[in-house]
């Protein structure tokens, strides 16, 4: 992978790439008829290096990052579209608005419907951010003052999406969010003083509150370390060791949580690093453990909105990542087993499968560094995964077998001798 990161950069109205080796920038990707507060969402595909932008407004734009340059795919879709996530089974790009009517809206990347709109789900609410679960390869989604949403890719009549089930949280505005795949978790951004909450993904329960950080918009997660961080930009928490704004009342943060264990899964609070003004969104980036929060001044100056300097903080975790384990396997029932072991400096993941339809086959497999795709082929009912994964298989993760853009069977990851 190119290990660029790409950030919707609402003063240039464009999307800036960073070279995550360096953290340098290397441009900005022009998104047409680009205003106000465009670009909103930025979502990479690394299975089919594509990059999907909303302009907040009523389009969706698709680049192929194969062709520097080109002019992208344009997509009408409901009005002021803003954040996103993508199924990798389904090969479908998810997205939510927040003008009525509200809908979770389908893209379709590649096959016969590629950059069409082809699954249109009502929501009650303005929607914050959709989220693909690897737990069960199911789509949830944040809205505030309505809670968590769950959403079944293959139900509803057309068999392209349908809500399964809600889980109604109170005292949080439900904004940002995260999942942890090993405890199928998920940590919500709580825009209010009640701070951070922590859900169980099985039944929707309050695992853990957080206080200490609060008022945020965005999550973020590393799956190396499993540490989620909140962007509290306008945190009211005062700890006593960062600066206020001039208001005196907000103290801007980036919160550090670490997520639980499969048999202990409430997160705990890891502790909080001072920010800048208007911090409130941040990217992670797992293969270097730093935290991008661009700012509109720091240092922080409580007597003085105009001295520092507006810009990108970007922040290193020193936190132990997950040890690369030497052969990890996931079974996947009857229809064989995903293997996963280190050959050189590489971390090769291979999948021979068996009772398979004549169609597309996706292997998706929850590593270190995200949701990887092993690619695969499919011939006389057998699939045949092979590749290097960025990543090393994640301990008490997922593997997934997708067969006609559906899952067909999960299957727990775990160290082999």
């Amino acid at each position: 992978m190119t290990q660029v990161l790409y950030y919707a950069d609402r003063v240039a109205h464009a999307v800036l790439a960073i070279d995550t080796k360096t953290n340098s920038v290397l441009g900005w990707v022009p998104v047409p008829n680009c205003t106000g507060s465009c670009p909103s969402g930025v979502q990479v595909v690394p299975d089919l290096q594509k990059l999907v932008v909303t302009d907040r407004g009523t389009m969706a734009y698709i680049y192929n990052l194969n062709r520097p340059g080109s002019q992208p795919a344009a997509v009408k879709v409901p009005t002021a579209i803003d954040e996103l996530d993508y199924d990798p089974i389904h090969q479908r790009i998810y997205i939510g608005n927040t003008t009525a009517p509200f809908f979770l809206t389908g893209i379709d990347l590649t096959g016969a419907n590629a950059n069409t709109v082809t699954a249109s789900i009502p929501i009650p609410g303005a929607a914050e951010q959709p989220r693909f679960n690897p737990v069960d390869g199911f789509i949830y989604m944040t809205i505030p003052t309505v809670g968590v949403l769950k959403f079944d890719p293959d139900a509803g009549s057309a068999g392209t999406g349908d809500l399964v089930a809600t889980y109604t949280l109170t005292d949080c505005s439900e904004n940002g969010n995260w999942i942890d795949p090993v405890t199928n978790t998920m940590l919500i951004g709580c825009n209010n003083v009640a701070g951070q909450a922590v859900v169980s993904l099985v039944d929707g329960s309050v695992l853990t509150r957080f206080p200490q950080a609060n008022r945020d918009d965005v999550i973020g997660f590393n799956s190396g370390n499993r540490r989620w961080y909140s962007a509290s930009g306008s945190n009211t928490n005062n700890g006593g060791k960062c600066p206020a704004t001039n208001t005196g009342t907000t103290y801007p943060i980036v919160g550090v949580f670490a997520a639980g264990t499969a048999s202990a899964p409430a997160a705990t609070l890891v502790g909080a690093a001072c920010s800048g003004r208007g911090g409130s969104t941040l990217a992670v980036d797992p293969i270097h453990s730093n935290v991008f929060v661009p700012v509109a001044q720091y240092p922080l100056d409580p007597a003085s909105a105009t001295t520092g300097k507006p810009g990108i903080m970007v922040f290193h975790d020193a936190a132990a990542t997950q040890a690369t384990p030497p052969h990890t396997q996931a079974s996947l029932g009857s229809y064989g087993m995903a293997d996963f072991a280190v050959q050189g400096r590489a971390m090769n993941a291979t999948a021979v499968l068996k009772g398979l339809a004549d169609a597309p086959t996706e292997l998706v497999v929850t590593t270190t560094v995200g949701n990887e795709v092993v690619p695969c082929f499919e011939i006389g009912g057998q699939a045949y995964c092979i590749g290097a994964l960025l990543g090393d298989p994640l301990i008490g993760g997922t593997a997934l077998l997708g067969n006609g853009f559906k899952v067909l069977s999960i299957g727990k990851i775990a160290q082999v001798k």
